[in-house]
C-alpha cells in the first residue's frame, strides 16, 4: 500500500521535494479524498501507459473524472514479458523509441504537475521514470535507487503472481540493478544520460 492511493504499492514521486512527477502502478480505485489531494497539489494530467486492452480489464477511475486531463499513450512493446532476465534490458531499450520521445516531451511540457502508470509501475514506468530523470541530469545512481524501489514496494505482489503463473520467470518480473545499468549504458551512448 503506498502513502497517497490506499490501493497502489508502487506510488511515488522521482523528484526530491516536487510533486512535479508522481509514478505509479495503476490506480484501480481512487477515493475522494484522494482525487481532492492530487486537485489541491495540481496533479491534474493523467498518462496511462497501458494498451487499450489493459485498460478495459483494469480501468483506472481517473479517466471518467473532470477534473482530470486523461490520455492515453501505449508504450511499444510495453505489454510483453521478456522471455529470459537478458532480455529484460533489450526490452526496456525497444521501449525507448520515438513513441517513448513523444510521451517523453508530453509528460515534461504538462502545464500540470503529473501522474503517470502502467499495470505493476515498474517496466514501461519504470523506462519512463529514468528517460525524465536522465533528461533532468540526475545521475544514474539516483535513477537505479528510484528503480529498485519498485522491486521492494512488488515483492510479495510479484511473489504472489509468479506461483500463480510458474510459466513465467520471477527473476524476469523482478526489477534487477543489472537491468537499469544495462539501459542506462545504452542510453548514455545515445547522449542522453550522464
Amino acid at each position: 500500500m503506498s502513502e497517497i492511493f490506499a490501493g497502489t504499492r508502487n506510488t511515488r514521486f522521482i523528484l526530491k521535494d516536487s510533486k512535479r512527477y508522481l509514478r505509479s502502478d495503476v490506480p484501480v480505485y481512487v477515493s475522494d479524498k484522494e482525487c481532492a489531494w492530487l486537485i489541491e497539489n495540481n496533479i491534474l494530467t493523467v498518462i496511462d501507459l497501458r494498451e487499450k486492452n489493459e485498460q478495459i480489464s483494469k480501468p483506472c477511475p481517473l479517466a471518467e473524472n473532470p477534473a482530470f486531463r486523461y490520455y492515453s499513450f501505449a508504450v511499444s512493446g510495453g505489454n510483453a514479458v521478456p522471455e529470459s532476465p537478458e532480455k529484460v534490458a533489450v526490452s526496456y531499450i525497444e521501449m525507448a523509441d520515438d513513441r517513448m520521445d513523444m510521451i517523453l516531451d508530453f509528460i515534461m511540457n504538462a502545464d500540470t504537475n503529473v501522474l503517470f502508470f502502467c499495470n505493476a509501475g515498474k517496466d514501461r514506468t519504470g523506462v519512463a521514470s529514468a528517460m525524465i530523470l536522465s533528461r533532468l541530469g540526475y545521475d544514474r545512481e539516483y535513477i537505479i535507487r528510484d528503480y529498485m524501489k519498485s522491486a521492494d514496494n512488488l515483492k510479495s505482489m510479484l511473489e504472489a503472481f509468479a506461483i500463480k503463473s510458474p510459466e513465467i520467470d520471477i527473476e524476469v518480473i523482478t526489477p534487477h540493478r543489472e537491468y537499469m545499468e544495462k539501459f542506462l549504458t545504452w542510453l548514455s551512448r545515445k547522449g542522453n544520460v550522464k
